[in-house]
C-alpha cells in the first residue's frame, strides 16, 4: 500500500515535470518565472528525507563519477559541480566545454532548486582557452537576447539537466 502512495506522489511530480521550464538565462544569470534565483517544485505528501534520498540516487545513477563533485548536507541539501566536454553548442561548428553547478534543497513536500551557475570555454586553434563572457555572448547592451538559437539551447540544456535528475528521482526505487 505504501508503495502505491509513493508511486502516486511521484506520478504527480512527474506530470508537473513534463512541461517545466525551471529557469531562463538573463543578463544577471538564470532566473525563474517569478524572476527569482530559485524555483520550488511541490511534491505533495513526500517527506524531506525521501526527496533527498531519491534525488541523490538519481544523480548517482545519471553521472559517471558524481562523488567527486558532490557536496552534501545530509537530508537537507545536495550541490553538484560537474563538467561537460563540448556541452554548449554556440554555432553550427562551435561547442564550449562547460563547468556547472546545480543545487537542491529539501523540505517536506518541496524541492528548492537554486539557479544553475556555469562558465564555459573553448580551446582555440593555438591551444589556448577562450572563456565565454556569458553576458556579452547571449545579450545585447540593452539586455535583449543577441543569439536566439544559442539562448534557447543554453536554456534547454540546463532545464534538461534539472528535469532529467528530477524525473529519474521519481522512479529510482521502482524496480
Amino acid at each position: 500500500m505504501k508503495n502505491h502512495i509513493i508511486t502516486g506522489i511521484f506520478l504527480l511530480l512527474f506530470t508537473n515535470l513534463a512541461f517545466s521550464q525551471y529557469f531562463t538565462l538573463a543578463p544577471i544569470g538564470f532566473v525563474s518565472k517569478e524572476n527569482l534565483d530559485y524555483t520550488v517544485v511541490e511534491v505533495a505528501g513526500a517527506k524531506q528525507q525521501e526527496l533527498y534520498d531519491n534525488v541523490l540516487k538519481s544523480i548517482n545513477s545519471l553521472y559517471s563519477n558524481p562523488k567527486e563533485g558532490l557536496t552534501l548536507v545530509p537530508g537537507q541539501a545536495i550541490t553538484l559541480a560537474a563538467y561537460q566536454h563540448r556541452g554548449l553548442k554556440t554555432s553550427a561548428i562551435a561547442y564550449y566545454d562547460v563547468n556547472y553547478t546545480l543545487s537542491f534543497l529539501f523540505k517536506d513536500g518541496k524541492i528548492r532548486i537554486n539557479s544553475p551557475t556555469f562558465n564555459a570555454q573553448i580551446m582555440n586553434y593555438n591551444g589556448t582557452w577562450n572563456k565565454m563572457d556569458v553576458k556579452k555572448f547571449y545579450f545585447k547592451g540593452n539586455g535583449n537576447t543577441k543569439r536566439e538559437k544559442s539562448h534557447q539551447f543554453v536554456n534547454a540544456y540546463f532545464n534538461g539537466l534539472i528535469k532529467s535528475i528530477l524525473e529519474k528521482s521519481t522512479n529510482i526505487d521502482n524496480w
